[in-house]
């Protein structure tokens, strides 16, 4: 069983599958590395010796830039490390897909929505994925922000019921008009969308 993992071939930070002792020897692709110190599931240690602002490379893009010397087979984690990236830019060009040949699979079926106009019925979502770990706070913050913002929030039954009874309440209401207050039937309210052929943001979380 795999105990450590590059994700892409540039990558000179090595995840941990396991928990891993200080000493540990371990081998991927060719390669060989001691652990120096105790490295935790999820973590990650150097492959190379960085010197400080040395760029941290995961994914095969840029995380992060040293700032001390991290030696072969340490930790990289936040005390020795700092965030970075690349340059990037908005879109370039627009992209033509090719259709391949699918006649093969003329006569063939599957479990699915039929649209009205012929073609399967799929679903569109913007995938939202952190390059590390740590970010898991950050991404609920995003998750807030946008969920509602964007259209894709629900309302609950029980939401709009305490909203009604704080609006009595605030408008003066006697206490028979709030007692008289009743749920509506248990179903979500959705809201308008902001971009219609999207049907919601998912965001992965570690």
């Amino acid at each position: 069983m795999a105990t450590i993992l590059q994700v892409h071939p540039a990558d000179d930070a090595i995840v941990a599958l396991s928990d891993l002792a200080a000493g540990t020897a371990l081998s991927l692709n060719g390669r060989s590395w001691t652990l120096r110190e105790k490295i935790h599931a999820k973590q990650k240690f150097a492959a190379h010796d960085f010197a400080v602002g040395d760029i941290v490379t995961m994914y095969g893009v840029t995380v992060g830039k040293a700032t001390q010397p991290i030696a072969t087979g340490a930790l990289i984690h936040t005390h020795n490390v700092v965030h970075a990236t690349s340059t990037f830019s908005g879109k370039q060009s627009d992209y033509t897909w090719t259709p391949p040949d699918v006649s093969k699979w003329k006569t063939r079926t599957f479990n699915g929505f039929k649209r009205a106009v012929g073609p399967a019925g799929t679903a569109n979502y913007w995938l939202v994925i952190p390059l590390v770990f740590c970010e898991n706070r950050n991404l609920a913050f995003m998750r807030e922000a946008l969920t509602r913002s964007l259209g894709y929030g629900k309302t609950s039954p029980y939401e709009r019921f305490a909203q009604r009874l704080v609006d009595l309440h605030r408008s003066g209401a006697s206490r028979d008009q709030i007692e008289a207050a009743t749920l509506e039937a248990e179903t979500s309210v959705t809201a308008a969308r902001v971009f219609k052929n999207i049907d919601g943001v998912k965001f992965l979380e570690h």
